[in-house]
């Protein structure tokens, strides 16, 4: 009798155990996501076009030339992870040769017409493929957020963002 009373003790505490355990963790999972918070943005990057067909962002111009890309996204979480897929981000002929001529990268978020904050730069090869898995601040309030991606060593302007500016993007592969 005493063995069968300890045994349901301890299952009994073992059950409770389990249940706290799994209120204290549930804020943590509560968007699904085991870290990095809410999806704030999961859009697909598209290359830019000389203005006024890009948009200026934030006061950042659209570059000079026209740039194409292949399948290219960039997600970024409330708590701040931002993962970032560019693939074929290249000046098409006639204005370029189809191969990318910027080294590295950077991907920069936009809350509501203002620069947040920027990933550590990422290399871009000469095909125009590269990827970044970065943590940055994002704002308590990020309104319309907007990925741009700018060239390392020139902040002033941006060759692909997950804007939509006025060309239409069908056959671009994006």
């Amino acid at each position: 009798m005493r063995t069968t009373r300890t045994i349901r003790a301890l299952t009994t505490s073992a059950a409770l155990a389990l249940a706290v355990g799994a209120f204290a963790a549930a804020p943590a999972f509560a968007d699904g996501t085991p870290s990095g918070g809410h999806v704030l943005l999961n859009a697909r990057l598209v290359g830019s076009m000389p203005a006024p067909d890009s948009p200026v962002v934030a006061g950042i111009n659209p570059g000079a030339a026209p740039w194409v890309n292949g399948p290219s996204r960039v997600r970024v979480r409330q708590g701040g992870n931002i993962t970032v897929q560019i693939r074929g981000l290249v000046i098409p002929p006639p204005r370029g040769t189809g191969v990318n001529p910027i080294a590295s990268v950077v991907a920069t978020l936009v809350c509501g017409q203002q620069a947040a904050a920027s990933t550590a730069p990422f290399a871009l090869s000469a095909a125009g493929d590269g990827s970044t898995r970065d943590v940055i601040a994002v704002p308590r309030h990020c309104d319309d957020p907007v990925v741009l991606i700018q060239p390392a060593g020139n902040r002033a302007v941006y060759i692909a963002s997950t804007t939509e500016d006025k060309r239409s993007h069908a056959g671009h592969g994006n």
